[in-house]
């Protein structure tokens, strides 16, 4: 995505994140007219250390983000429906299709542009990943993926795809793990994983029940469904319990989520550079 505005960090960067915090994601544009759901930042959460950004976008032509520059972390753009037609100015171009995604390091900086390249709407979610000072001026670069490059296993009624994690091909410089999950009506599934990582679940379709196993005692279950978030933070989460609802009426539960190390290191926002 394009820019950010660095006034908006500053209005909710001293906010701490609750232990589970649930949000729904701001309505607003980006680039050339584009329609982003955004869940971060915002004014009710800044970032989840390590991640700097999280839209999910839903964009028909001509809308798009034309060229603009980036500097200071990495991207993930993993597309669900439709397809992204990418560039950048060091030459590199190509088609994001559906399933699959593009990985970018921005490091020292690149200027690239991202356009829809279906005439219906091409959706996805847009991540941007935090580098440390030390890692923020490395060379540019870029990997793309194909939906059938990434691993997709059924496991105890559920279907899970890793994004990032064991056995995807993607590459990233921070510890995370990320998968897009599918729960059958009725079933129990559970993230594991994640005990000393911080980051957050995101409802794409259905409704469930999640059940955090943490330090504390007496956690009530969080009940969550399309279009709501639950962030963790990492002092105490070891797990989540998943159950997704079953009645006449219940689709299966698709969510993605995604959970890191955290730097410790307070981004500096310079509209779409992070120092």
């Amino acid at each position: 995505m394009a820019l950010v505005d660095p006034l908006s960090i500053k209005r909710v960067q001293k906010g701490l994140i609750r232990l589970i915090q649930k949000l729904e994601p701001t309505a607003t544009t980006d680039g050339m007219g584009a329609s982003v759901k955004r869940l971060m930042p915002t004014r009710a959460l800044s970032t989840v250390d390590p991640f700097l950004l999280m839209d999910h976008f839903a964009v028909k032509p001509p809308a798009g983000f034309p060229p603009h520059p980036h500097r200071g972390f990495e991207i993930i753009t993993y597309m669900l429906t439709g397809a992204f037609r990418h560039e950048d100015d060091a030459g590199n171009r190509g088609i994001i299709p559906a399933g699959g995604l593009q990985r970018i390091t921005a490091g020292a900086g690149i200027v690239h542009a991202e356009m829809p390249a279906t005439e219906d709407v091409n959706e996805g979610i847009q991540l941007w990943i935090n580098l440390p000072r030390s890692d923020k001026g490395v060379v540019p670069s870029y990997q793309d993926v194909a939906g059938d490059q990434l691993p997709t296993k059924r496991i105890d009624g559920a279907i899970v795809k890793t994004i990032v994690g064991d056995g995807s091909p993607v590459d990233i410089r921070r510890p995370m793990r990320y998968e897009d999950v599918t729960v059958f009506p009725g079933i129990q599934f559970q993230l594991s994983g994640i005990e000393g990582f911080q980051g957050l679940v995101y409802v794409l379709e259905g409704r469930g029940r999640f059940v955090f196993d943490t330090d504390s005692s007496g956690q009530a279950p969080v009940e969550a469904g399309a279009g709501e978030a639950l962030v963790f933070s990492q002092e105490t989460i070891r797990s989540i319990r998943i159950v997704a609802h079953e009645d006449s009426a219940s689709s299966a539960l698709r969510l993605i989520w995604f959970a890191g190390e955290p730097i410790g290191e307070r981004p500096i926002f310079r509209g779409s550079f992070v120092d």
